[in-house]
């Protein structure tokens, strides 16, 4: 497995288990979404993903040392641009999913809780769109475009 393709998956696992923690706990109403609770949940899931990631792609990169240093080729720069542009059109129709939550607020819904859910929905829009990156990278290089 190349150094690029362990990347892809490090940030797989990493946004599914932070987000999925997050989200999970939200979803199933184990954290009521507007408490500061899940405010704290949510930084410490942020928290939780840099440093996983930080440390993960240091692991990699101390195992793979000349890899991980070496430059992209062609096909991986292609890989590059191809799967962000995947990661570009999930982005922005979860943002226009934000903007469909913005204009259907809830019956008996205060600011403060149509704000933090517009806030989440946009931010799973990120999460998905990094998904949608990582999983278009490590098919792509499987497949060997």
């Amino acid at each position: 497995m190349s150094f690029r393709e362990k990347t892809a998956w490090i940030t797989l696992v990493t946004i599914l288990s932070c987000f999925g923690a997050y989200y999970g706990a939200i979803l199933s109403g184990v954290i009521r979404q507007t408490s500061w609770q899940a405010f704290h949940f949510g930084i410490m899931s942020i928290v939780g993903l840099v440093l996983l990631q930080v440390g993960l792609n240091l692991v990699a990169m101390l195992v793979t040392p000349r890899d991980s240093r070496s430059a992209r080729d062609e096909r991986e720069l292609i890989i590059h641009a191809r799967s962000h542009l995947v990661g570009y059109y999930v982005l922005m129709i979860g943002m226009a999913g934000t903007l469909i939550v913005t204009h259907l607020p809830m019956r008996g819904e205060s600011l403060v809780d149509l704000i933090v859910r517009i806030v989440n929905v946009g931010i799973a829009a990120m999460a998905c769109a990094a998904l949608s990156v990582a999983i278009a990278q490590i098919v792509m290089l499987r497949r060997g475009y």
